[in-house]
């Protein structure tokens, strides 16, 4: 095999290297941006490090490779080696070091390509210097742009239907704030590709300095009206990313499997499946690559990951900021690490001794030390070291089915039969209307009726404004969710004062009362009469919270009542009686609280 081609270019930067590395390290658009050509992927299931087979054109030269995991430390450099299954080259490497300066950032890119030939040497000097200067003038132009406080250069290349657009807007203007409609309006014209093929709405809502919630609500608005559309991305919990991406909720299993981190994934609705966003293809083309598939943007969690050799040995270097992370080896093995000052410098640690879980007590190392992972595998894999704690971007499959929203828009979109999926906790509202029954006998099935659906109408305005969701109504009885189950508590007073206007509306409704019961915890979502249900003790429990009030009652567990207290929700002489309420079903008594408007109920 003939000697390697290696070039290198120096770049003098006035960024500083954080701004430079959320960039640069987005290689999906550093690659669009110099032209580079989409790739196929296949996935690879033998025992090497790499994860993909990839078949792209490259420098004039159609190649395949095996697409092994980016190797970096946050902030300060990273690079990528492929190996070629077949061609006229044996291998590459492009790697990136940046070094902060007094003025900036001096950033070095050496590429190193290695022939199978020494003909074709010249060439690929040629083709070599190209792509670092391509890859020069596009650093350059983001530097200046970050320099003058802007975004780095949008790269677009889908082709935007302004008439359909247009109609769309239309369509959502009138449903939602025309202010937030026509901002996802101009960030479905204007957004990068990369950037558009996947809206997350509370990434939106964070950038727009808006409430989340409202974002999220305006993103489902717009599938009806026409501009987007709506997916479900399975999550892996290592890597993030998505491990699959599907149209309805009827498509998911129980599990899934992340490709690249090697694990079996168990599918909940709290992290494992996010709803993502992409504009309606009769509004705009988008090319969705991938470019990329491992640049360190795409996981921004990880420090610093490492390939691990065959009965070899990696170095991990831990991050700067103390706290709390976790070091991970492909296949599921993982250990807890604590980052604090004063720890070791170097900690050594076998991975086989991570196998089956973690270990019971954390690792500490002092900030910038050596994590240095040993392997007796005959297996090369890849290691990494993620924060334990971030930012939270995902809209979760248990927060958007809790949106009024989609309960409207999208009451099609349920789990198949027999699937029951996991949320770790709801607030769930259950009332019912008492004295109805003997309406319909009294004054007849047309005038109980409306009485029924115009206490509906009181109810679930009430619920919604709150940020609950009608789950169902149940004869004249309503069971309802919420997010948070403060929320659900706030609601619940908001109706008994309401209730006592409705009362007053004529004899018929003052023969009624409402009585209501909440309570959080642990569900699992169903497919129950073709729409999404809560199902197991958590649902239980707020029914018969219910059916222990009188009319013009609410009962909540007594630590839900003294967090409403603390928090100023609740003014704690509403409370008329705190006991143990033996409920059926449970082993042992739960301490409850009685709370009503008036001392007279």
């Amino acid at each position: 095999m003939a000697q390697p081609v290696v070039s290198e270019r120096v770049l003098a930067c006035r960024s500083d290297a954080r701004s430079l590395w959320n960039v640069l390290t987005d290689t999906d658009r550093t690659n669009r941006a110099i032209g580079l050509a989409r790739l196929d992927l296949a996935p690879i299931t033998s025992s090497s490090a790499a994860r993909y087979l990839v078949s792209t054109d490259l420098g004039g030269f159609h190649v395949e490779y095996e697409e092994r995991p980016f190797e970096w430390v946050y902030l300060k450099h990273f690079k990528i080696l492929r190996r070629m299954r077949s061609g006229l080259l044996a291998w590459m490497e492009m790697a990136f070091e940046l070094d902060e300066t007094k003025r900036g950032t001096r950033v070095t890119m050496r590429l190193a390509v290695a022939p199978r030939i020494a003909l074709i040497s010249p060439l690929l000097r040629i083709r070599s210097a190209q792509t670092l200067t391509r890859m020069e003038r596009e650093i350059t132009a983001v530097d200046a742009a970050l320099a003058r406080g802007e975004r780095a250069p949008s790269i677009r290349r889908g082709h935007t239907h302004g008439e359909a657009l247009t109609r769309a807007l239309r369509a959502l203007e009138s449903t939602i704030s025309p202010t937030i409609a026509r901002r996802l309006a101009d960030h479905v014209r204007d957004a990068d590709d990369a950037d558009a093929s996947r809206i997350r709405p509370y990434e939106l809502a964070d950038a727009w300095d808006l409430p989340r919630r409202d974002v999220l609500a305006a993103c489902l608005a717009a599938v009806p009206a026409g501009m987007l559309e709506l997916r479900w991305e399975v999550v892996c919990p290592s890597c993030r990313t998505a491990a699959d991406a599907l149209p309805s909720l009827s498509q998911l299993g129980e599990h899934a499997s992340c490709q690249l981190c090697d694990i079996e994934i168990d599918i909940d609705l709290d992290q494992a499946v996010e709803a993502t966003f992409a504009p309606s293809r009769a509004v705009r083309e988008i090319d969705a690559g991938p470019y990329c598939i491992g640049g360190p943007a795409r996981t921004p969690h990880v420090v610093a990951q490492a390939i691990l050799p065959a009965r070899g040995r990696a170095t991990l270097l831990a991050p700067v900021e103390e706290g709390p992370y976790r070091l991970f080896v492909r296949g599921g093995a993982h250990a807890r690490i604590d980052v604090r000052e004063g720890a070791s410098p170097r900690v050594e640690i076998a991975a086989a001794s991570l196998d089956g879980g973690t270990l019971i007590d954390p690792l500490t190392i002092a900030p910038s030390g050596a994590l240095a992972i040993t392997s007796t595998s005959p297996d090369e894999t890849h290691v990494k070291l993620e924060r334990s704690t971030w930012a939270r971007k995902a809209a979760t499959a248990r927060e958007v089915t809790a949106m009024p929203g989609f309960r409207r828009q999208f009451s099609s979109d349920t789990l198949r039969p027999g699937m029951a999926l996991k949320v770790s906790r709801v607030g769930l509202f259950f009332s019912d209307l008492t004295g109805s029954t003997a309406l319909y006998s009294e004054a007849g099935d047309a005038a109980a009726f409306k009485l029924v659906q115009d206490h509906f109408e009181v109810l679930i305005a009430i619920l919604e404004k709150s940020g609950g969701t009608l789950v169902k109504t149940i004869g004249d009885a309503v069971m309802a969710a919420f997010l948070d189950d403060l929320d659900a508590l706030t609601a619940s007073l908001e109706i008994l004062r309401a209730f006592e206007a409705f009362r007053a509306h004529g004899e018929l409704h003052g023969r009624t009362h409402i009585k209501l019961g909440v309570f959080a915890g642990p569900c699992y979502v169903i497919t129950a009469n073709g729409v999404l249900d809560y199902f197991g003790q958590t649902a239980n429990i707020a029914a018969r919270l219910q059916g222990e009030a009188r009319s013009g009652e609410l009962i909540v567990d007594a630590s839900l009542a003294d967090h409403a207290i603390e928090t100023g929700v609740l003014d704690p002489t509403l409370i008329r009686e705190r006991y143990a309420a033996s409920l059926k079903g449970l082993d042992h008594p739960l301490e409850v609280a009685r709370i009503s408007l008036f001392r007279s109920s």
